[in-house]
């Protein structure tokens, strides 16, 4: 366990390499959007929201791993828990700090802060209302944080609000400055940056016309250089598929059809991402709805076994009238088959993985069954092209896969997450996808990318136990790997 580990400084497995003094050109451009300490190399932050911190069950910790030429690794990690100096809380009995994890350059220092949701946490005398915190980044790495506060009168007295299941950022008025999006089971939050120190934005909103809100995904869709916002509502009692909304200003008093979000009504998700997949310079949000029928009980459910879905940006953005490209494990090209449970679309990644300047998507299949082995999963790489996504190309993994460590097992649900992003600066995202389910402690496994997309000779299974995590008590498996930057299973 972590019991002496857990004390004043934030690398207490290993030690970063040298600080570099200066950021290396701002957190917030695409290239280093991930880059906590300004070495110009991506950082990936994985949750591990089971892990105990001494004899404290399922307080919840967050793993760092520092991006480099040689990828990424124990040897450099950064370690951050609730008992960390200068992060908001206490290590609390079935917290799970690092159920969500994204990051941003909130207080545009040039480089980027981590930004982490805990929601199952009580909070204002409210149980499980959720909590969100920032941990500052800077040349010598995370160091200190704050509280990213709910805005006035959110919750409304409810319990079980989980704040901060679902965290996004994106710059929505183009002045270099992210805007940070909370998803919860109240109401959604909007916050407009640059952040103080203290944890308080320039302003911030409830956007409680939607009701609770299971994700949320944000991206430049129009190429104005600015992003949109798109909430995912996630099952309601008329629309099991997800309702989304195109975010369109905060409320204005008096006023209550003013700035109302947009209705796409053609459109359906539960978790979504905003990246250009078919090469025309707009991003193109992908989202994905994973319960088919046999999960949901209702026949407005998601194709058989789990389906995603495109709409594309262009000069007009992404219109109420556009009708999504479905994709799914019945369609051309696409590994596997449709089958019952198998969660295609649990979890999705947009990134380029084979460098040829396109958005690929990486989709989570953790339901799919590896031969007999129920649950075992597996991940799809569905590689971006010109003109339309399709299943052209695509490849699928799973720990069976020939090069991948370890051997496909009943219910280690390979896939629950995935991330794509270029760790080494060599213009080929990395492909990390998580088995948080593996053993007691949950692994990440990690493939560099390359002209052919991701390499399974040579990848590598990143597991909890090398930083020191496992599982214990009623939480007798950790889940690391639970949270990846951006789309993660939902609490």
């Amino acid at each position: 366990m972590l019991t002496a580990l857990a004390a004043a400084t934030l690398v207490p497995v290993a030690p970063a390499s040298a600080a570099v003094g200066a950021p290396y050109k701002g957190a917030n451009t695409a290239t280093v959007q991930d880059d906590f300490d300004g070495d110009g190399y991506r950082d990936v932050a994985i949750g591990a929201p089971w892990a105990p911190y001494g004899t404290v069950e399922g307080a919840g910790a967050v793993v760092v791993l520092h991006g480099s030429a040689s990828s990424v690794g124990p040897a450099r990690c950064t370690y951050v828990t609730q008992a960390t100096a200068g992060v908001p809380g206490t290590p609390e009995a079935h917290d799970g700090f690092g159920q969500s994890v994204t990051s941003a350059d909130l207080d545009r220092d040039g480089y980027a802060d981590l930004i982490v949701g805990t929601p199952r946490e009580d909070a204002a005398g409210f149980a499980s209302r959720g909590t969100v915190s920032v941990v500052w980044g800077g040349p010598g790495g995370l160091s200190g944080g704050a509280s990213i506060a709910p805005p006035p009168g959110y919750g409304g007295g409810r319990e079980y609000c989980h704040f901060g299941r679902e965290v996004a950022s994106g710059d929505m008025d183009g002045d270099g400055a992210p805007e940070l999006a909370v998803a919860s089971l109240c109401e959604a939050a909007a916050y407009t940056g640059p952040f103080t120190r203290d944890g308080k934005p320039v302003s911030r909103y409830l956007e409680g016309r939607l009701g609770g809100v299971r994700g949320v995904a944000m991206g430049d869709v129009d190429r104005d250089g600015r992003a949109e916002r798109f909430w995912l509502l996630g099952s309601t009692r008329d629309d099991y598929r997800g309702p989304v909304r195109l975010d369109n200003g905060p409320p204005v008093p008096g006023k209550p059809l003013a700035n109302e979000p947009v209705r796409l009504p053609l459109a359906d998700g539960h978790r979504g991402r905003v990246g250009d997949v078919n090469g025309d310079g707009f991003g193109d949000l992908v989202t994905g709805i994973a319960e088919d029928p046999s999960m949901a009980g209702s026949p407005d459910a998601a194709h058989l076994g789990g389906e995603i879905q495109v709409l594309y940006g262009g000069p007009d953005g992404i219109t109420a009238d556009q009708r999504p490209t479905v994709i799914h494990q019945d369609s051309p090209g696409v590994p596997g088959a449709a089958e019952r449970g198998d969660l295609f679309g649990a979890s999705l990644s947009l990134g380029d993985a084979d460098g040829d300047g396109i958005a690929d998507v990486l989709v989570g299949v953790p339901g799919e069954a590896i031969g007999k082995l129920e649950w075992a999963g597996a991940a799809v790489l569905l590689r971006g092209a010109k003109s339309v996504l399709s299943g052209a190309g695509s490849v699928a993994y799973n720990q069976s896969t020939t090069g991948i460590p370890g051997a496909a097992e009943k219910d280690d649900a390979f896939g629950s997450t995935v991330h794509l992003a270029d760790l080494t600066k060599d213009g080929r995202a990395e492909a990390l996808v998580g088995v948080p389910a593996e053993n007691s402690d949950g692994c990440v496994w990690s493939a560099r990318g390359s002209a052919a997309g991701p390499v399974t000779a040579g990848s590598v299974n990143l597991c909890g136990k090398s930083f020191g995590i496992t599982g214990r008590g009623d939480h007798p498996k950790a889940h690391f790997g639970d949270a990846l930057p951006g789309v993660h299973r939902s609490v």
